[in-house]
């Protein structure tokens, strides 16, 4: 195992911290693994709360893990071929094409690990459907892959095929009938909602969450308490933005997302929110050197005593905090085991904000490069809050934005948050198109890969402008979130269009973040204009491409965020990229004026 850790880390960090040496980072690995190990095993046996998660041990790491060294690749190829694991490489196209000897077998291994580490592996399906597929960006591809499947002590790794599917009425149909996850996220979230391959588990832990998401009975009853984070949201920026000051408007977005999550969904007390924050958005985007050791564990703890004291007295306002969280209670009321109720926290805080503020920051990086959009849509936002008569908004005024709803779909289809879609596992015996359109066969238990990124990018889909921002475009009717209505509760999907999933396994908490969305929006442009600051000012005019990592691009790491121009490389060590964008931030002079 050290030997392995210390091939891929001499690979993937040429230049280790100044104040560590390899050997020192080799070892902090190894340990760090291994208590990682021995928390899932007790929490899955007696219920104690880890010391860690997996994002600190990411973290601490710095992904050195995530590659395997090809020494230990060759006798998993060997299994799989044996098993028959590699058979689908011939009927459908994909990198394997390529790949004749065993040792570039397992450099292609890698190299799809390394672009998942990199946060880079939607552009390299991308361009490897482009390049082998017949189909463009429908292509639906072969790619081997190492697979984890379990947590703990108990995980199980092997070389899989992962048929990724592009073709639009292929991802539909596969999305709506099998439901079964494939099990490569127990790992860091154990048996949540998400990650649970038991889907009657699935469905039972799902009934009762959702309660926490429904519309008019839980997120009408929240959108105070929304509303006024947001509004204060709206006075920190005017300080930060003082004498023109560029803000990173990434960080400054993934902050008020997790502050809604916590103060509005949870319920949590203010000053708890602020205490764990920082860290807890360090931890999740995997940046080494920038947080205490196990500081999302620890921030965690603390989460879970609030959420514990909550439990008292569920009928009783949070410290702090004028509405009881909706979420706390359907997560103290479920009964959940100890691995459950931890892995669906877990997702909660990371998957709760990371992907709403991503949104928010493409769609401020949007309108940024799009000036005449983001005028009218202040012109729509100043007659949203004319037609109010000076009182704060409630769930149903939300309805009236139609400008706003379109450039929120807009970007949800340019820059999907979960830009890789979702994972699953064929129940049964199923087909998808190959090379030349015909059905292909997949035997039951196929790991397949419903990718967004591809299909919502896709010329022969969405036209010749698919790659441009442009919120007037023919969008279908299920695609467009109806929120502060009756039909709010209506996923937003198309067989070309899923950026929650389709239904029925999509998004638990996309209700919360349409609002949320709309919410922070709306006070945003209410009080400023944004233009992006240097060096991000050379991409108005710019094409983002779907596959060159050349220039500016996304980085996906589970979630999408734009990659730092300013800081791209300069991790402690290593070259992962980091997330971040400034803009410059003016305040509008009488808005909403006559």
């Amino acid at each position: 195992m050290a030997l392995r850790v210390r091939v891929i880390s001499q690979q993937l960090c040429p230049q280790p911290a100044a104040s560590k040496s390899l050997e020192e980072i080799v070892s902090a690995a190894l340990e760090d693994a291994g208590k990682y190990t021995a928390d899932l095993d007790e929490l899955k046996a007696g219920g104690k709360m880890p010391g860690s998660t997996y994002y600190d041990f990411m973290q601490a790491t710095n992904h050195l893990l995530l590659v395997t060294a090809k020494r230990d690749l060759v006798p998993l190829l060997h299994a799989s071929e044996q098993e028959g694991g590699l058979a689908l490489t011939k009927v459908l196209p994909g990198p394997w094409d390529e790949a004749h000897s065993i040792s570039e077998k397992a450099g292609l291994l890698q190299a799809v690990q390394k672009a998942f580490a990199e946060g880079s592996n939607v552009q390299q399906i991308a361009a490897w459907q482009q390049k082998f597929g017949k189909r463009g960006l429908s292509s639906n591809l072969a790619v081997p892959q190492v697979v984890n499947r379990g947590s703990g002590s108990q995980i199980v790794t092997r070389v899989d095929t992962r048929v990724i599917v592009a073709d639009p009425d292929d991802a539909a149909r596969l999305s709506r009938i099998h439901v079964q996850k494939d099990g490569q996220f127990e790992a860091a979230l154990m048996s949540s909602v998400i990650s649970t391959t038991d889907n009657t588990e699935w469905r039972a832990q799902r009934k009762h969450l959702t309660e926490a998401f429904l519309p008019l009975s839980s997120l009408a009853q929240i959108m105070p308490v929304s509303f006024a984070r947001a509004a204060s949201c709206a006075e920190r920026l005017m300080s930060a933005a003082t004498g023109g000051t560029p803000v990173d408007m990434s960080d400054f977005k993934l902050h008020e997302a997790q502050a809604q999550l916590q103060l509005a969904l949870l319920g949590l007390p203010e000053d708890l929110m602020n205490s764990v924050n920082a860290e807890m958005r360090s931890a999740f985007h995997g940046n080494p050197g920038s947080n205490r050791k196990n500081a999302l564990a620890d921030a965690m703890s603390k989460i879970i005593a609030s959420l514990e004291n909550q439990k008292q007295d569920l009928t009783l306002p949070s410290s702090g905090c004028p509405v009881k969280g909706p979420l706390s209670k359907v997560l103290n009321t479920a009964e959940l085991p100890p691995a459950s109720f931890y892995g669906n926290l877990l997702l909660i805080l990371f998957a709760g904000h990371d992907t709403t503020g991503h949104t928010m920051t493409w769609l401020l990086f949007e309108l940024a490069r799009n000036p005449l959009i983001q005028s009218s849509v202040q012109a729509e936002v100043d007659d949203f809050f004319r037609g109010l008569d000076g009182r704060d908004p409630n769930y149903q005024d939300l309805s009236r934005l139609p400008l706003l709803d379109r450039c929120i779909t807009e970007t949800l289809r340019l820059w999907p948050a979960v830009a890789n879609g979702t994972f699953r596992r064929l129940q049964f015996a199923d087909t998808v198109k190959g090379a030349d359109g015909r059905e292909v066969h997949l035997p039951k238990g196929t790991l397949i890969n419903i990718v967004n990124w591809s299909r919502h990018r896709n010329p022969e889909i969405w036209g010749q402008d698919a790659n441009d921002f442009n919120p007037y475009r023919n969008f279908e009717a299920s695609e467009v979130a109806h929120v502060g209505c009756p039909m709010a509760a209506v996923n937003p999907q198309s067989p070309r269009f899923s950026p929650f999933a389709h239904s029925p396994r999509s998004c638990l908490g996309r209700n919360f973040a349409q609002m949320e969305l709309r919410v922070i929006m709306l006070n945003l442009l209410r009080s400023f204009s944004f233009s992006l600051a240097p060096p991000y000012d050379a991409l108005y005019s710019s094409k983002i491409s779907t596959t060159d990592l050349s220039t500016f691009h996304g980085v996906n790491r589970f979630t999408m965020g734009p990659l730092d121009l300013e800081r791209q490389g300069s991790t402690v060590w290593g070259k992962r990229p980091l997330i971040g964008l400034k803009m410059i931030i003016t305040h509008r002079q009488n808005p909403g004026g006559p």
